[in-house]
């Protein structure tokens, strides 16, 4: 589908969306000295329930809403190219931009902080895993448990995204996650199992079986606990 920008102001230009090992945001664009200006044409390459993906040039991709497009043919597509001149900000622009620094500094270059949502979380894992805080659970099991909470928390981001992750995600939510590890199991939990487990994490998040894998892990967990 070929599109062109009719309302540059229906851009994203603060996402982390990740397309082709590349941002579709600002930071990305500053690199082309880009940023979205009406009769520029481009291709949807991908649709998300917010925004269009549009393919403007190579390593150039611009989220917008339906609002903000119109649907061209090919040759229209072919014959506008010349439309696409990287120009950078105008001056609105540079000042919504500033205004909107001033604000929100870079937090939305960062997933929010989920600590006290996971800290709930192992709670309740680790009261299955040493039936209700009778049993001691060791290193071996603990690294476990953190990797399978780790992939799992991953798979669905990876699930609402709907494509690769972008690489921060990964390892926010292992920086997150390694935070409340280490705060529960401060004298078991260092930096060579850290780096064990980051390394299995890893791994998981590209294995086609990974889902199964952690489905496999929660039922174990959780059969035990009931006959326990």
């Amino acid at each position: 589908m070929y599109v062109k920008i009719i309302d540059r102001g229906e851009c994203f230009s603060t996402t982390m969306e990740y397309i082709n090992g590349v941002y579709a945001n600002r930071d990305e664009w500053a690199k082309h000295n880009f940023y979205p200006q009406n009769g520029m044409v481009g291709e949807v390459v991908k649709v998300t329930p917010r925004a269009f993906i549009v393919k403007i040039m190579e390593g150039v991709y611009v989220p917008m809403t339906k609002a903000g497009l119109r649907e061209i043919s090919y040759d229209e597509y072919m014959s506008s190219q010349n439309n696409n001149q990287c120009t950078g900000m105008d001056d609105r622009q540079k000042k919504i931009n500033g205004g909107f620094d001033n604000v929100v500094g870079d937090k939305w270059k960062h997933l929010k902080n989920m600590r006290e949502e996971m800290k709930s979380d192992i709670i309740e894992l680790m009261k299955k895993l040493t039936f209700d805080f009778e049993k001691p659970i060791f290193l071996p099991e603990l690294e476990r448990s953190f990797v399978m909470y780790a992939t799992s928390f991953i798979l669905e981001y990876k699930r609402q995204w709907g494509s690769t992750l972008p690489p921060y995600v990964v390892n926010e939510v292992l920086d997150q996650l390694i935070d409340v590890y280490h705060q529960f199991f401060h004298d078991q939990f260092t930096g060579e199992a850290i780096g064990r487990c980051r390394m299995r994490v890893h791994g998981h998040t590209t294995d086609i079986h990974a889902a199964e894998m952690v489905e496999k892990y929660y039922e174990e967990v959780n059969r035990d606990y009931c006959w326990h």
